[in-house]
């Protein structure tokens, strides 16, 4: 025992274990990953990331797609002119509606719980983007079908897959009823995405409330008893 008494009280023996203990502090890391900004940065970063590589593949799947103006006739060739520009509009439009929503990550409250308004606010971005996106494309979707007609069915590449997907159920041979369905139909799913995204969010949302108003009673109903 006094061997392990002279040991302790060794000079470099307390100098390596007040080194040890310094850099081996797990207060200050526990107290980061409990702090719910911390949390909504890191998401924020990540997300903002996701923003930035989302836009630059749009922007690569834009310029590869200028490749098939030239196997359409001259208004199959405008058509697509048109679907090409304002496809690029929406891919910016949407990006920074991403980027943003990113950002707006780190100005939400304190709260005890962190992830679920992130995936709510997530949610709700996700049924806009795909509003927006849809609401955006609907009129040149329609021009590009009355333009391009049939020949969309062979030289048509994936950025109008929705497009062929109509000419396929509908009779590609009335392409005036094509051209309306695609604009009617982009505006109902887009707004159908846009509603029950929100419901669900604000289902959710309707949970969490019910859950911290259950906490609260709890802890009044136990500061009674004691």
């Amino acid at each position: 025992m006094e061997l392990w008494e002279k040991i302790k009280d060794n000079e470099i023996v307390k100098k390596i274990s007040s080194i040890y203990s310094k850099y081996t502090n797990t207060q200050p890391v526990l107290d980061t990953l409990k702090s719910g900004k911390s949390i909504q940065k890191a998401i924020s970063i990540v997300l903002r990331i996701f923003a930035v590589i989302f836009g630059i593949a749009l922007f690569v799947s834009w310029i590869l797609s200028w490749r098939f103006i030239n196997q359409f006739n001259f208004f199959g060739g405008l058509g697509y002119l048109i679907w090409q520009l304002f496809f690029i509009f929406a891919g910016i439009f949407i990006t920074k509606i991403l980027y943003q929503r990113a950002v707006e990550i780190t100005e939400l409250p304190e709260s005890d719980y962190i992830i679920t308004p992130i995936i709510a606010l997530a949610l709700v971005t996700f049924g806009e983007v795909v509003f927006i996106f849809l609401a955006i494309m609907s009129v040149p979707a329609m021009l590009t079908i009355w333009f391009a007609g049939t020949s969309l069915l062979y030289f048509a590449p994936g950025s109008l897959g929705m497009i062929l997907s109509f000419l396929d159920v509908i009779n590609p041979q009335n392409i005036f009823l094509a051209g309306i369905s695609v604009l009617v139909m982009s505006w109902v799913i887009g707004f159908l995405t846009l509603i029950l995204t929100r419901l669900f969010t604000e289902t959710v949302l309707a949970l969490v409330s019910i859950a911290k108003d259950a906490s609260a009673i709890r802890l009044q109903l136990t500061a009674k008893k004691k």
